[in-house]
């Protein structure tokens, strides 16, 4: 990846560094994993500013009382720096950073709003033209680095095809530019049933459409003369169904060619799985040949969940098996690398598609402004469970899926306690080593975003036995507004498997047949609730390599992890076990942890276990689900 725009930013920042410096940052340019990575190499120390008081306090106890000097970048929230104590500010150095300072040739305005991927793609081209009005810029957007050549088309099947090689571009479109592009296409618009404003923004939207036509399409006799019949465009529908987000259909009709096969519930139904597992893993293989960023390795988890899931309906054939465990070790080495590199930038950043770690799920959720919010923390729900879970659900609801990280340790009691407390693991040391504390911080969390303990509710152990609507007390208080939910039936399956992940997908299709996640989820939804699932952690399948005696464990299921309140003690242990030293990110004073290595686990030797606790891509990247009713 170039990083020219970022070598830009990053000299505004050279040694010899003042001791504090006040950034305003309008384009929020420190939202950037590996700025705020590149910075803390340098030692510096970047903190967000949002409340006087909360800084002051952090600023007396943190900052002031260190006994070794500290390069300070503090980075206010807002572009208005007049609440940064006096004393402070007199004696900062002030600094300012926008986009527009990056590429000066194009629209300011439209530059603004671009993510931090076609900033990338934009630092590889080498002739930016003068291009200065916001038409211009967006022009030369659309197609030098998005190669969506909107000008150039001239039919129905052109129209839908631009649309959906929109939705699988790996950048993020800002507003100014789909409206410019959904303004465009309705001039060559010649079927009034395509609604393309919708279909540019939201691509549920489109698929619905899709999915919807695609059965018109087929109930008519393929008619020869239907916008699907366009080559391109019938090979993106193929690449749409083989990837699932369009689902095959039964076909009563005669015969159909081959060339339509792809869409109509086949008569091999395995043949299907192997198919869509191939196109899975040539999207995984499509990812891995670039730098993957943050949001990437949340794509990716997705993908690799996705073909994970699909092969435990199969017969497995051995190339398919051994593909998977090819690409499994390439994403883990890939992954633990990139961790080292940026997990510690982490928790500073912001994002507004998703909480980027599980401390900040509420205050996401809090700014999506809804009067009555449910967050459902599904105990130890990986993506390979939440692909298995939304395939049952999917007929029924709609989901808007995205990722977050979880806090490493990957225990229950480090990373739960995140998501209900609001803070990182640090500032709950005294509690670390149990969730007893969890309600208590749930309603503290929610009062500092002015909502009383009396509308608030926290409810745990939910998920076995029959569902009772009228025992969920967000269902039975009609004053509750803010509704924290633990179902921890996945994480008693995943300390009780004998079978591995394997094993796992069979109990879990068993506990969704009883449906009570799905009446929870209509129950909540039908109340009122704007409705979001998540996970602490997800799991590893490992197998044992010997069981770890010493140390002090925080959670006696993590088989992945041991603790250790001395980091000669913990780094005694790594000489002696295959295992891994983490630094201690976020975590409290004296607590050293100690992770077992990609696949392995500190249980008896040849023991095939489900655990967590480590720093796998399957434990760490977690679900982050808005769900919604179904469109009719």
């Amino acid at each position: 990846m170039n990083n020219n725009w970022r070598q830009k930013v990053l000299e505004h920042f050279q040694a010899p560094f003042y001791s504090i410096t006040l950034v305003t940052d309008p384009d929020s340019l420190l939202q950037d994993e590996i700025i705020i990575s590149q910075l803390q190499k340098l030692g510096v120390k970047v903190i967000g500013f949002q409340d006087r008081a909360v800084f002051r306090y952090w600023y007396e106890s943190e900052y002031r009382q260190k006994t070794f000097h500290m390069n300070l970048l503090i980075h206010p929230k807002s572009d208005d720096t007049s609440d940064i104590p006096y004393d402070i500010w007199v004696n900062s150095k002030q600094i300012s950073i926008s986009k527009s300072e990056l590429f000066p040739m194009l629209s300011a305005p439209v530059v603004k709003e671009l993510d931090f991927r076609t900033l990338d793609a934009l630092s590889l081209v080498d002739d930016i033209p003068v291009r200065r009005s916001d038409n211009d810029t967006i022009d030369f957007l659309f197609k030098r680095i998005y190669k969506l050549p909107y000008d150039s088309v001239d039919s129905v099947a052109e129209v839908i095809l631009l649309c959906i090689n929109r939705h699988q571009l790996s950048f993020s479109i800002p507003e100014i530019l789909d409206k410019y592009l959904s303004e465009v296409l309705n001039q060559k618009n010649t079927d009034p049933r395509l609604s393309l404003s919708d279909f540019i923004q939201d691509p549920d939207v489109m698929y619905s459409f899709l999915q919807k036509e695609w059965r018109f399409f087929l109930e008519q006799g393929a008619s020869k003369t239907h916008p699907f019949w366009d080559t391109k465009l019938l090979d993106a529908l193929a690449g749409l169904f083989r990837i699932g987000k369009l689902l095959p259909i039964s076909n009563e009709k005669d015969i159909l060619p081959n060339t339509l096969l792809f869409g109509v519930k086949p008569h091999d139904e395995e043949q299907s799985r192997v198919m869509s597992i191939k196109e899975h893993f040539n999207q995984i293989e499509k990812m891995l040949e670039i730098e993957v960023d943050r949001r990437g390795w949340i794509n990716l988890i997705g993908l690799f969940s996705t073909a994970k899931t699909i092969m435990f309906a199969l017969e497995s054939p051995l190339e398919i098996s051994e593909k998977l465990r090819f690409l499994e070790q390439v994403i883990e080495e890939r992954f633990a690398n990139w961790l080292k590199d940026h997990y510690g930038a982490l928790a500073s950043l912001s994002d507004q598609h998703t909480p980027v770690m599980l401390h900040k799920v509420a205050e996401y959720v809090h700014l999506q402004g809804s009067p009555r919010k449910a967050i459902i923390v599904m105990d130890g729900l990986s993506f390979v469970q939440w692909v298995q879970i939304r395939s049952e659900l999917q007929s029924s609801l709609d989901f808007k899926e995205n990722g977050t990280f979880a806090w490493i340790p990957t225990l229950t009691s480090v990373s739960r306690q995140a998501i209900f407390s609001g803070e990182i693991p640090k500032t709950y040391y005294s509690t670390i080593g149990t969730t007893a504390n969890e309600e208590k911080e749930w309603k503290a969390c929610w009062a500092r975003y002015g909502i009383p303990p009396i509308h608030i509710t926290y409810e745990k152990s939910l998920g076995q036995g029959e569902y009772e609507k009228a025992k969920i007390r967000a269902l039975s208080k009609s004053s509750i507004k803010v509704a924290g939910l633990v179902v921890d039936i996945v994480d008693k399956l995943t300390h009780n498997t004998i079978q591995g992940h394997r094993g796992m997908h069979g109990q879990i299709s068993i506990w969704l047949k009883t449906e009570y996640l799905q009446s929870l989820l209509q129950d909540l939804l039908d109340a009122g609730y704007d409705v979001y699932i998540t996970s602490d952690h997800g799991n590893k399948e490992s197998i044992g390599i010997g069981s770890i005696r010493e140390g002090m464990l925080a959670d006696t299921r993590g088989e992945r992890v041991r603790i250790y309140n001395s980091e000669e003690l913990r780094d005694r242990a790594a000489q002696k076990y295959s295992s891994d030293k983490w630094e201690p990110i976020g975590l409290p004073d004296d607590f050293y942890v100690l992770t077992a290595k990609s696949g392995e686990a500190f249980v008896k030797e040849g023991e095939v276990v489900v655990s967590h606790g480590g720093t796998s891509i399957e434990e760490v990247i977690v679900p982050f689900v808005r769900v919604k009713k179904r469109k009719e």
